[in-house]
């Protein structure tokens, strides 16, 4: 599946939910690492979100010319929005978890045709923050729902130590042993079942 943020919420929200879920995107972005350099930056938006707000409490009143301004502070908040959502779009490289993070909905997945996938490519392998850890990643695989990682040692490639399961084409695996040289594999699950294993990776652990 195609992993993208929705938008509609620009055209359905009241004014009062507009403000209430663009603060949430605001405070969920805000120094969020998956997204160091939004684009227009944060700040631009949170000053057009109160300016918006000010302008929804001033038309409160009512009045032609007040409901006017408040529309025109909407309209330029919403273009912001949607710029913010193509930056997010791109940064999240099709990861669900990423996406999700930045509090912008996502749109209803778009299903590709039934068929075994092939096997994830592009697979890495990196030494993790700390002692007996290692990060794998691939690139992402359309259509797929899962990854399914397996981590095997050198010595015994045919005995799987380690296995998970993620939505991400990533993960990290701890608990190795420092000096002992591991291979990673996935695979992903669509909609016809399992794909094939990707090529063993190998990586030592320190």
């Amino acid at each position: 599946m195609i992993v993208k943020p929705s938008v509609s919420f620009l055209t359905s929200d009241s004014d009062a939910l507009l403000i209430t879920d663009t603060g949430s995107i605001l405070t969920a972005m805000t120094g969020n690492p998956a997204y160091p350099t939004p684009t227009p930056e944060l700040a631009v938006v949170q000053a057009a979100l109160d300016a918006f707000s000010a302008a929804v409490a001033d038309a409160a009143s009512g009045g032609v010319t007040l409901t006017a301004i408040k529309n025109d502070k909407r309209a330029a908040l919403v273009a912001l929005l949607r710029e913010l959502a193509s930056y997010v779009q791109v940064a999240c490289k099709g990861d669900l978890t990423v996406l999700l993070s930045s509090a912008f909905p996502i749109q209803k997945p778009q299903r590709f045709p039934i068929g075994v996938l092939p096997p994830p490519t592009g697979l890495t392998v990196a030494l993790g923050s700390r002692t007996g850890e290692l990060d794998a990643s691939a690139l992402p695989v359309p259509g797929a729902a899962i990854y399914n990682w397996r981590v095997t040692t050198a010595a015994q490639p045919t005995t799987v130590v380690q296995s998970a399961q993620t939505t991400a084409a990533s993960n990290t695996f701890g608990g190795l042993t420092p000096g002992v040289v591991y291979n990673i594999q996935a695979n992903v699950v669509g909609s016809a079942g399992p794909s094939d294993w990707s090529d063993p990776v190998p990586q030592m652990a320190v």
